[in-house]
């Protein structure tokens, strides 16, 4: 205990400290300044915290070793000079136990050592001003009877008003000099580890946000000067001040960081176990030992549990221990209290993450512009995939490098990060986001995602309007433009699972109307990116159309529009088709397809060899870059998007129904129809398939599988992972094409050497089919009557 008297009581005795100079400074003797500018509450040891955290035994090793390395300077970087690390991590992810356990690791093995704890909410130790005092104290009683007493207290002498000074000059006269003074007395007492230890956490909870600048400036710029090393370990979240600090001339090469953010998953996620088992079987024996009544079942809480909880914590280990501290209220049984944890009873106003939803409220309440911050957070709620920074920029009309500059405030919490050559968001916490979706736990952060949801779709559509418009070329923006269409489709899923409780706004309805379908399409309509077009966007935009009618049945007019600008682009390419033997086989064989043909099978995949289980066969016509429809590969089903072919069958994709409609209005067909050979080329080209089949390997569609993360994802085609399909399921398909066809074939010399030919090879076919063979045989004598009498 120290008294104004120049007396230090410490286990009954007294020892009197003698120093040069007056024993006083005006009324206060320099050791009771020091005294008074001490923030007692930040010392590691502080009497007014019952439950420091810390880690749990046998968590975090690795980091832990990593650090007690780097303090006695075995490993590189301390060799290396560098007198400062920084542990770096989301909020709850364990820095400060992490700092607690190393000061007390440390102090178990006799090293000297000073700390600082900072707090947000506490005023004495959420600013800059004690933080010298306070580990100048700690220095004075680690150096006791030595000459850092002496100088320490003669500097406060010389300058009463020293603690009003700059940091740089406080540490360089009260920790650096005295330190350097005493150890180049007697270098041998150095030995080989370091002299003295600063710790320092939560330097992001220092309100003051340009102090924290100023404290690892004014460290740094100290240290660098003196020739001992002294180590100074910083544990914060990686706020954009210190971030940018620890990137500045002084402490660029004075630092190695270690990120918990950065920290192997499995190993972060094993800790948490080992963490929640042990304080689980803790909580068991305490209740079951003081309970009268039924006892916890033998296995509580289970497995199953456990790794429930490990996964939402996302690594973090404040959720883990949010929800031990909620469980082991001895008011309450354990087991009721957990499940009141994973939503199986209602908390009667105990929320058992009020302590979490503190945290989060306050870092939200740390950031400017947050009603653009919840906007874009919202995008990443609605399960749209990773989306990089560059394609959120233009999709809500910010300017580039906004997204950045957002959440530089809220790296605790969702931190950008460079991936390649793109900037992307990462939301660290699971919980964060249950909360923010949560009005009664986020309050004025509530995000509502049926409001979101509708914004959102009005941004993709006015960002493909004007993308699709725009004279210039920025490759860039075709790998946006596909992320776009890809949100819209993840959209709309949630937009079908809410239908009852979203509200079609205005600019939504003004953004379907007006959106440029012809102009968005025509440019590609003679290109191999087309069938890419349909599939993702232009059957999900038509998918889009079909729901907001659901929403709201006056809006009917929005889909007829569209739908008629759509059928006359079709109509135009449907023409085409007739110019290809192989691709008028696929217009007819969906002409006459009534959905109950007893030769057109959907096939479902009975085929042993057929990798595609799950799917239907697609109607057979080997690959053909003119098919820019899509027609040669389509899947009929019972249970398939909302517009319904006419007989009832569900057909394909969307706008492979509508192009079945097309075909079946009234006399569609005579307006493409090249004449009598349209039919008769059909299916010439289908026996000529069925030899080829025989011969080479078949591919699916090789528009199966595409990526939109490149430069120009519209040419970017992968093969399919399992490209081969069952040779005999192709043979029944296109047996089936030839027998629907022939009866509706006139005279052909073509196709009558084909009917001659393939008629003295049918044995060819797959003995699977016996029937199916004997039919076709049939149609092909009937066929050459019919047409060759003299035959």
């Amino acid at each position: 205990m120290i008294s104004s008297k120049q007396v230090l009581v410490t286990g009954g005795q007294f020892i009197q400290q003698h120093y040069h100079g007056p024993v006083s400074v005006g009324n206060q003797a320099p050791i009771d300044i020091l005294a008074e500018a001490v923030a007692a509450n930040a010392l590691h040891n502080s009497g007014t915290s019952f439950d420091k955290p810390k880690c749990h035994p046998r968590t975090r090793v690795k980091i832990r070793e990593i650090i007690m390395r780097w303090i006695s300077g075995e490993d590189k970087n301390s060799r290396a000079g560098k007198q400062f690390m920084w542990l770096s991590g989301a909020a709850g992810c364990g820095k400060s136990a992490i700092a607690q356990s190393t000061v007390e690791s440390c102090i178990e093995r006799g090293m000297p050592l000073a700390s600082f704890f900072f707090n947000r909410s506490d005023s004495t130790r959420n600013h800059a001003g004690s933080l010298v005092a306070t580990l100048t104290y700690q220095l004075y009683c680690a150096f006791r009877g030595t000459d850092v007493q002496k100088d320490i207290l003669s500097a406060i002498q010389d300058d009463p008003l020293i603690f009003k000074k700059t940091i740089q000059h406080q540490f360089t006269s009260l920790i650096i000099r005295p330190l350097m003074n005493h150890f180049s007395k007697d270098q041998s007492t150095q030995l080989h580890q370091a002299p003295f230890l600063i710790v320092t956490d939560g330097l992001d909870e220092c309100i003051d946000r340009n102090a924290q600048k100023a404290i690892l400036t004014g460290l740094a710029e100290s240290v660098c000067n003196s020739n001992i090393r002294i180590p100074i370990f910083i544990a914060s979240r990686p706020e954009h001040e210190i971030k940018f600090s620890f990137g500045s001339t002084y402490l660029k090469d004075m630092h190695t960081n270690l990120s918990l953010d950065l920290e192997d998953e499995d190993d972060a996620d094993s800790d948490i176990k080992l963490y929640l088992f042990d304080r689980f079987a803790v909580i068991k024996d305490d209740f079951d030992n003081r309970t009268t009544g039924r006892k916890l079942s033998q296995d509580w809480p289970g497995d199953w549990v456990i790794n429930e909880l490990v996964s939402k914590s996302s690594r973090q280990f404040i959720y883990a221990a949010t929800i031990v501290r909620y469980v082991e209220s001895t008011r309450h049984r354990p087991d009721h209290r957990l499940d009141v944890v994973l939503n199986l009873r209602p908390d009667n106003g105990d929320h058992p993450f009020t302590e979490l939803d503190a945290l989060y409220s306050m870092i939200l309440e740390s950031a400017s512009d947050i009603e653009r911050i919840l906007h874009v957070l919202s995008l990443l709620l609605i399960g749209v995939p990773r989306i990089c920074c560059l394609a959120i920029e233009k999709l809500l009309s910010h300017d580039e490098g906004e997204v950045e500059r957002l959440f530089s405030d809220l790296n605790a919490l969702v931190q950008v990060h460079k991936d390649g050559d793109q900037l992307y968001l990462r939301v660290f916490h699971a919980s964060f986001r249950e909360y923010l979706v949560d009005a009664a736990r986020s309050k004025q952060f509530y995000i509502d995602t049926d409001y979101e949801i509708i914004r959102h779709v009005t941004n993709v559509l006015r960002y493909l309007a004007t993308w699709c418009c725009s004279s210039s070329f920025d490759p860039r923006l075709f790998s946006i433009a596909a992320t776009a269409m890809h949100i819209l489709r993840d959209i709309l899923y949630w937009m079908n699972l809410r239908i009852k409780q979203i509200t079609i706004s205005i600019e939504l309805q003004q953004a379907v109307l007006f959106f440029p379908l012809a102009e968005f399409l025509e440019p590609h309509t003679s290109t191999h990116t087309y069938p890419q077009l349909l599939e993702h966007f232009v059957d999900v935009y038509l998918e889009l159309l079909e729901t907001i009618v659901l929403t709201d049945p006056t809006l009917s007019y929005v889909k007829d529009h569209q739908l008629e600008i759509f059928r006359s682009i079709l109509v135009q390419q449907i023409k085409k088709y007739f110019n290809d033997d192989r691709l008028a086989a696929a217009i007819l064989v969906l002409l006459y397809h009534q959905g109950s043909h007893p030769f057109i099978s959907i096939l479902h995949s009975s085929s042993p060899n057929h990798s595609h289980s799950s799917h239907s066969h697609p109607l057979y016509m080997a690959p053909n870059f003119n098919d820019v429809l899509s027609l040669s590969r389509i899947c009929a089903g019972y249970d398939h998007g909302t517009i319904e072919d006419p007989s009832g069958f569900l057909f394909g994709n969307i706008h492979h129904r509508i192009v079945r409609q097309l075909l079946h209005g009234s006399d569609r067909i005579s307006e493409y129809d090249r004449g009598p050979s349209t039919h008769e080329g059909a299916p010439w080209a289908c026996f000529k398939e069925l030899e080829d089949v025989r011969t080479i390997p078949l591919l699916l569609s090789p528009f199966e599988n595409i990526v939109f993360d490149t430069v120009d994802p519209m040419t970017t085609i992968l093969p399919n992972p399992s490209p081969v399909i069952d040779i005999d399921d192709v043979q029944l398909l296109l047996l089936g094409y030839v027998i629907l066809l022939l009866p509706l074939c006139g005279r052909s010399d073509a196709l009558i050497t084909a009917c001659e030919e393939y008629g003295t090879r049918i044995e060819c076919v797959s003995d699977r089919f016996p029937i199916r063979r004997r039919l076709l045989h049939k149609e092909i004598d009937q066929y050459l009557a019919r047409v060759s009498p003299t035959r």
